[in-house]
C-alpha cells in the first residue's frame, strides 16, 4: 500500500500514515483522520486502505482519476482536515471487468499500464478482477504437454484482439499466433498483474474450462477416443470443438489446464467458465445439462477443494445451475437483469452488476439518474453477496463510470445534483458557475433517465444504407435526447477561464464530437428525403455538410491521441515482438495491427461478417480514412440514381438485426472489396499538435445556428 501512495503522489507520500484496523462486523471498513502532521489512512485490509486514500484525494486535493483524460494524478499538497471520514462497505465483493473489456480495451496494454490500472481499482474497492492476461500460455503449454508442435499450438491460438472471444469459447484460430516469445511475454505480463492483485488483498478470477479443445485433438494419442461436439459457428464463424463434458476425457483434460494454470499463475479459487455461451447445448437430452454441470462442479472440487464456480449470467440454463451445491456456485449478473427472473438464481450467490458500453464505441448516453438511485442497496437478497462493473470498454463516458465505480461501495442513494457540482470541480479543475452548469446539461442530455440500454449508434461509423436503422447489431437510431441541449453543455464548458485540466481538454473534444455526430444524422436523413423527393438543392447541400463535418471532425479527434487510429495502430504493433529475425517481426507486427484494424471496422469473419461496425470509433484517422469514404461513395452512387430514385435501395434480401448481408448485393460487394483493401494498407495520419480547444471553439461557432 505504501508503494501504491508512491507511485501516484510521490510529492506527498510521506504525509500518509497507514494503520490497521478491525473490520466491522464482517465488512470491509476504513477511517481517514489526521494527527501530529500527517494523515491516517485506518484500514482493515490494503483494498479499504486504498479506498480511504482515494477519498481523501477526492475530497480534499480535488482529484478526478480516469481512462479518458485525467490519466495522472497530480498532487502536490495535503491539505490537513478536521474530524474523521469513515466507512463502511455494505458488500464484501466488488467484481470488475468483462470479457470483452480484454479485446476492446486492454488488449495492447503492457505491464505499466496495467499497473496504473490495477491502483486503479484497488482505489475503487475493487477486490474481485478477471484476470485472464496470460492465459495464452497456459493453453499453449497444456497443448503442448499432449504432444502438439509448437506451431499447431500456436495456430490454435487467436490473436490479442479475439482472444477474448476464444476464452468465451465463441471462436478459436482467428489471426492465430506466431511467435512462442509471445507466448513468454504474455505469461511474464500475466504473473506481475495477478501477483500485484494478490499483493493488495484482491482475489483474481481465473480462467477455467468448459471443454473447448482444437478440432485435432482426436489425433492426440492420449485422447484417442471420446465425445466430441461441433457447436454451432457463433456469428458466421467456423463451428467449434468441445469435448463433451459428461466423457472422462474432460476431466482429464480440464484437470491438466488447470493444473498447469496452477503451476504458472498460482491457484485463487475462483474459476470462470459459461458453457455454450450465446450458443446452444449440442445434445437435447432431457437430463444432459444436470450432467453437464455436474461434471464441471465435479472437477473442479476433485482439482482444489476450495474451488468456487464463476458463471457470468449471459448465456444462463437452469437445469445446469441447479445442479450445482449452493455455496459452489457465483453468478455474476452482469446487467442486474436475470437474479429477478430466475428467483434470485435459485439461492446461489450472485453478484450484482451493470455492463453499459457495448463494443467500447465512443458515444455518450447512460442513465446516471439510475446508478445513483442505488440499485445495489435496494436489493436485500441475503445471496447477493457483491456489485460489479462489467463494461465491454473503459475508454468512454468518464462522467458515467466516475459515478460508477463509486457506487460500488455505496451503501444508500448518491444526491445527484450535489454530486454533479462536485464533479466538475473535481474534474475540470475550476468551481466556475458554468462548469456546474455544464455538468448538470449533461444530466439532461445523453445522462438523463432514458438513456438507458443500448447506445445510439453513430450514423458516420454506419456501414451506408438508404433503409439504415443500425450502426452496429442491436443499437438503435433514435437520439433520446435534444442535442442542442448537450450543445448548450459544450457553450458551457467553453465559458470557463480557469479551468485548466487535461479532463477539461478532452472533454471539450468528446463533447463537441458527440454534437457534431448527432447532427450528422439529421443530415443523413435530409440527404434521403432530398433524393426520395429529387430536391437536388437538399440532396447536395446536406450529403456536401455531412462529408465536410467528417473532415472537420478528424482534424479536431487528431489533436489527441488517445481520440486516434494512429495512437491504437502503435500500441498494437508495439506488443509485437522485437525478433532478431527481421521478416517474422514485421510478420507479427503487421499480424497485431491487423488485430486492431479488423476489430474496429469489419470484426469478422472477413468474408461474410455479421458483427462488421460492432466496435465502431470516432477516432481520428479512422473517420477520413475509412468511414468518410465510404460514405463519399455511397452519395456518389445515390447521385447517379436520382432518375431511378423511387425504386431505388441499397438493402439487401437477406438482413441480419435489421442490418445488409455483408456482401448481400452488388452494392455490398463494392465496400467489402474497399474494405478488404483498407484492411491492407491502412496508413493513418500521426495525432497533431493543434489546439483541440481551439478547434472546437470554431466548430461550435460554426454549427450553432443549424443545430
Amino acid at each position: 500500500m505504501k508503494n501504491l501512495i508512491l507511485r501516484n503522489t510521490p510529492d506527498i507520500a510521506d504525509l500518509f500514515e497507514l494503520r490497521d484496523i478491525p473490520c466491522a462486523d464482517g465488512k470491509n471498513t476504513y477511517e481517514v483522520y489526521c494527527e501530529n502532521g500527517k494523515i491516517v489512512i485506518a484500514g482493515d485490509c490494503k483494498i479499504s486502505q486504498a479506498m480511504g486514500y482515494y477519498t481523501y484525494l477526492k475530497k480534499y486535493c480535488r482529484v478526478n482519476f480516469s481512462h479518458c483524460g485525467n490519466t495522472e494524478i497530480n498532487v502536490t499538497a495535503a491539505p490537513l482536515f478536521d474530524g474523521k471520514l469513515s466507512k463502511i462497505i455494505p458488500r464484501q465483493k466488488r467484481a470488475y471487468l468483462n470479457y470483452c473489456t480484454f479485446g476492446y480495451s486492454t488488449a495492447f496494454w503492457k505491464w505499466d499500464r496495467w499497473e496504473k490500472e490495477i491502483d486503479f481499482m484497488a482505489m475503487n474497492g475493487i477486490n474481485m478482477p478477471l484476470s485472464v492476461v496470460g492465459s495464452e500460455a497456459v493453453w499453449y503449454y497444456t497443448l503442448r504437454d499432449f504432444k502438439y508442435s509448437e506451431k499447431g499450438a500456436l495456430s490454435y491460438l487467436s490473436g490479442p484482439g479475439f482472444w477474448a472471444w476464444q476464452l468465451m469459447g465463441n471462436i478459436d484460430s482467428y489471426f492465430s499466433l506466431t511467435d512462442v516469445k509471445y507466448i513468454e511475454e504474455r505469461l511474464e505480463l500475466g504473473k506481475k498483474i495477478i501477483d500485484r492483485e494478490v499483493e493488495l488483498g484482491m482475489t483474481p478470477i481465473q480462467q477455467g474450462f468448459s471443454g473447448t479443445v482444437p478440432h485435432t485433438l482426436r489425433r492426440c494419442p492420449e485422447f484417442p477416443r471420446f465425445r466430441m461436439a461441433m457447436v454451432k459457428g457463433w456469428c458466421n464463424f467456423r463451428v467449434t470443438c468441445i469435448i463433451d463434458p459428461t466423457d472422462v476425457a474432460f476431466k482429464k483434460f480440464g484437470t491438466a489446464f488447470l493444473e498447469k494454470q496452477r503451476q504458472l499463475f498460482g491457484s485463487y479459487h475462483y474459476y470462470i467458465c459459461d458453457p455454450f455461451h450465446e450458443n446452444e447445448p449440442p445434445v437435447k437430452q432431457k437430463d444432459y445439462l444436470w450432467k453437464v454441470g455436474r461434471a464441471i462442479d465435479t472437477m473442479y472440487k476433485d482439482f482444489d477443494p476450495e474451488s468456487v464456480w464463476v458463471m457470468q449470467s449471459w448465456s444462463l440454463y437452469e437445469k445446469l445451475v441447479k445442479s450445482i451445491p449452493v455455496g459452489r456456485l457465483l453468478i455474476l449478473d452482469i446487467d442486474s437483469s436475470k437474479h429477478a427472473q430466475t428467483e434470485e438464481f435459485w439461492g446461489h450467490d450472485y453478484i450484482m452488476g451493470s455492463v453499459h458500453s457495448f463494443g467500447d464505441r465512443t458515444t455518450l448516453h447512460g442513465s446516471i439518474g439510475k446508478v445513483a438511485s442505488n440499485e445495489y442497496a435496494l436489493n436485500k437478497a441475503e445471496n447477493c453477496v457483491g456489485t460489479g462493473l462489467f463494461p465491454e470498454g473503459v475508454y468512454q463516458n468518464p462522467l458515467y463510470y466516475d459515478l460508477a465505480y463509486q457506487m460500488l461501495t455505496e451503501d444508500k442513494p448518491v444526491d445527484l445534483d450535489s454530486w454533479l457540482d462536485d464533479y466538475a470541480e473535481r474534474r475540470w479543475g475550476s468551481d466556475e458557475k458554468c462548469l456546474k452548469e455544464a455538468a448538470h446539461l449533461l444530466h439532461k442530455s445523453c445522462y438523463n433517465d432514458n438513456c438507458t440500454g443500448r447506445e445510439t449508434g453513430s450514423v458516420i461509423c454506419a456501414r451506408p444504407d438508404t433503409e439504415l436503422q443500425h450502426t452496429a447489431p442491436n443499437d438503435h437510431r433514435e437520439l433520446r435526447y435534444e442535442n442542442r441541449d448537450l450543445l448548450e453543455a459544450v457553450k458551457a464548458l467553453l465559458k470557463a477561464e480557469n479551468a485548466h485540466t487535461d479532463g477539461y481538454v478532452y472533454d471539450v473534444c468528446d463533447m463537441t464530437r458527440q454534437v457534431l455526430s448527432n447532427y450528422c444524422s439529421v443530415l443523413f436523413d435530409n440527404t434521403i428525403k432530398g433524393f426520395r423527393e429529387k430536391d437536388v438543392k437538399t440532396f447536395e447541400r446536406s450529403s456536401n455538410a455531412f462529408l465536410r463535418i467528417c473532415e472537420e471532425l478528424d482534424e479536431l479527434l487528431q489533436t489527441r491521441p488517445e481520440l486516434t487510429l494512429a495512437k491504437h495502430l502503435a500500441d498494437a504493433g508495439e506488443l509485437a515482438i522485437k525478433s532478431e529475425d527481421e521478416e517474422l517481426a514485421k510478420k507479427e507486427r503487421e499480424n497485431f495491427e491487423l488485430n486492431l484494424l479488423t476489430q474496429v471496422t469489419v470484426w469478422g469473419p472477413v468474408m461474410d461478417s455479421i458483427n462488421y461496425d460492432y466496435a465502431w470509433k470516432e477516432w481520428g484517422g479512422l473517420i477520413g480514412t475509412y468511414y468518410a469514404k465510404r460514405w463519399q461513395s455511397f452519395y456518389e452512387q445515390l447521385a447517379i440514381e436520382f432518375p431511378h430514385r423511387r425504386k431505388f435501395s441499397t438493402a439487401t434480401k437477406h438482413r441480419y438485426n435489421e442490418r445488409n448481408e455483408y456482401r448481400g448485393n452488388d452494392f455490398c460487394k463494392r465496400f467489402a472489396e474497399f474494405e478488404k483493401k483498407w484492411l491492407a494498407t491502412a496508413d493513418p495520419e500521426q495525432p497533431t499538435d493543434g489546439d483541440t480547444v481551439a478547434i472546437a471553439r470554431e466548430l461550435i461557432e460554426k454549427y450553432e445556428s443549424k443545430i
